[in-house]
This record gives C-alpha cells, structure tokens and sequence, in this order.
C-alpha cells in the first residue's frame, strides 16, 4: 500500500513537470528543440506499437478469456475489458551541437503504470493487474545528417530500470479462498535497456520510416525475472520451474505519412519481441500434481494501425493524438499471467503523446 501511494505522488509530480516542460508553439517544425534543462527532446520516444510505451494510451479490448482471471467464472472464450497506460518521459536536459546542429543528446526520466481492468464485469468490476515502471535517467545520443532516406540514426541507453507488478485484490482474494498451489508470482526485476533507432521520427510532419532494436538485459540473473515467496504467503515455490533466461529483445517498426494540411497523416507501426513464458501453471490446485511447465521463449506481435493528429505550429508533451486499432498476439503481456500462452487481444486505441 505504501508502495503504491509512493507512486501515486510521483506520477502527480510527473505530470506536473511536464505540463511545465512543454516547447511553446513554434513555427518550423523540423526545430531540433531547444537546449537547457526541463526542455523537450522530440527524439527517443515510444513508437506506437511499443509493449512498455511512456506515453498515455486508454484502450477497449477484446481479449481471449481464461479461468484465472475471469472474475465471474463466464467461461466465455473472449471478454471485453479495459486498460490504460500512464506513461511519460520527464524531461532533464536536451542539448544540441556541431554545425547545423548535427549531434543531440537528451537526458529524461522515464516512468509508467498500467492498468488492466474488467469495467464490463457487473458485480464489482475488478482490478486484474497493474504494472510499474521506474528506473534512473535515460541517455540519449543522436546524430543527424540527412542523406535522402537516411535521416539520422540514435542510441539510447537506460542503465537502471526496475518493474514491479501486482494482481488486483479482488483476483488475489479469491485465488486465495479457491485455495490454488500459487496464490501470488511476485515479478519484480531490475535491468538495463540499450536501444538502437534508425530514422528517429522527431519531425513529427513529415513522412518517415523508422526502425528499432532493443535489449533488456536483468541486473542480476540469478534472481530472474520472478520469484514466490513462500514465507510471504505466495505459495508453493516448488510449482515454479524458472530457466536463466536473462534477455528479452524486440525489433520495432513504424511508418508515418506525410501530415496533410489539417494536420493528420496515417500511422503504422509493429513490434516483434522475444521474451520468456513464465514457468508455472496458475490453473493448480492445493494437493494437485505439478506438471512441472518450465520457462521457454516465444515471439510475440503487437501492431497499431490509425491516424493521428498533429498540433500545428507546437511541438512538446500532449501535442501529437493518435486513435485506431491495436492488435497483440503471444503470451499474456501482464504481471504474473505470463506464464499464459496463445494470448490475443484487439481493441480500439486513444494515444496521447
């Protein structure tokens, strides 16, 4: 609970500084923003499809259905639910240098939540899980230069990164009254993130074609990516059989028309990514036999297609909004149901970047 009010007031301060960190409006719009403290970098953003995006998205989905979080037991296949993620890039430095200013580098603080919950369950509407995200300051190095379908290429590097994730009380509550083998997979994990990014999409006007690649790397392995602790009441460690899998990496793409004169232009972007499936069967209970389910690894797709609409003449937090259609496909993306395979989900998508 502590934990939780920690966050609350730093997403509250979060906000508030970038309201305040904001460009004023400008007109050319392939500026390479302003250099100082608390400005705005338009490079080394979360492209659309991204898993983990620090940009704020609300989204109707309609997702394949499974015991373990179907609250009312409705055994349909497929339910409708909500999420949304509350994600932001703190601005702390953006500078620019060389002749025409051709190098860039910017330094922010990323910082997320997401929210998954079933609004459309009629007796209580539960939370089914939240994700955080927090970690040390983002370092982001561009060059530009220009060359036809060339435009520039990035490198970012977060050293430290940390999520910390939890089922809703309400499916805790009851995994523990129905008496299930795991009540409770603490993921918890810290790591380091080093991206590479051909054609940044920083004019935010223009067509573009930008490709991404990114590793995760756990700060220490032998802790994986999970625990149950069993003297905190998670359970039966001996259910899960975790593998040293310390790497999660994923190849983003996305393409961006050019903005017509009203200011919208056609996105498209995809991410695959190759992540492990977590070792342990949610479904078993107390005094069932352990089918002894291992960790192993599996690509997943998350793809978004729509509009967006690009605030003429400013360019900062809140001036870009995109709406259309988000489809994932691979494990289960959320806090301890990634041991669940075969995962679908599609829905419609509002954006705020």
């Amino acid at each position: 609970m502590r934990e939780k009010r920690i966050i609350g007031i730093c997403l509250l301060l979060s906000c508030w500084i970038v309201l305040q960190a904001g460009n004023p409006p400008r007109s050319d719009s392939t500026s390479v923003g302003k250099t100082g403290w608390f400005t705005y970098a338009p490079y080394g953003k979360s492209l659309l499809s991204d898993l983990h995006p620090n940009f704020v998205r609300f989204e109707i989905v309609w997702n394949k259905n499974h015991t373990v979080y179907d609250f009312s037991h409705t055994d349909k296949s497929v339910r409708p639910s909500t999420q949304g993620c509350f994600g932001m890039d703190l601005p702390v430095w953006n500078g620019n240098f060389g002749a025409h200013q051709q190098f860039g580098l910017s330094i922010t603080l990323s910082t997320s939540a997401y929210l998954w919950m079933d609004l459309f369950e009629s007796k209580t509407s539960p939370v089914i899980n939240t994700d955080y995200r927090i970690g040390m300051p983002t370092m982001t190095f561009i060059h530009r230069f220009n060359r036809k379908f060339l435009k520039n290429y990035s490198i970012a590097w977060s050293p430290f990164k940390h999520e910390s994730t939890h089922a809703g009380d309400e499916i805790q509550i009851q995994r523990v009254e129905a008496g299930y083998a795991i009540r409770r997979v603490n993921v918890s994990y810290n790591y380091t993130e080093l991206v590479f990014t051909l054609n940044e999409p920083e004019d935010r006007m223009v067509q573009c074609h930008t490709f991404r690649l990114g590793l995760m790397l756990l700060w220490v392995p032998k802790y994986g990516w999970y625990r149950i602790i069993e003297s905190a009441g998670d359970g039966d460690a001996s259910c899960a059989h975790p593998t040293l899998s310390p790497v999660e990496a994923y190849f983003q793409y996305q393409y961006q028309t050019p903005t017509s004169r009203h200011g919208f232009q056609g996105i498209i972007s995809a991410e695959i990514r190759n992540r492990a499936v977590y070792g342990y069967d949610l479904t078993l209970k107390k005094g069932e036999t352990d089918n002894s389910k291992s960790d192993y690894r599996r690509f997943t797709y998350n793809i978004f297609l729509g509009m967006r609409y690009n605030i003429p003449g400013y360019d900062g937090y809140f001036s870009r909004f995109a709406l259309g259609a988000r489809l994932y496909h691979g494990n289960c993306p959320f806090g301890q149901f990634r041991s669940i395979d075969n995962y679908s989900q599609i829905g419609i998508s509002l954006v705020f970047q």
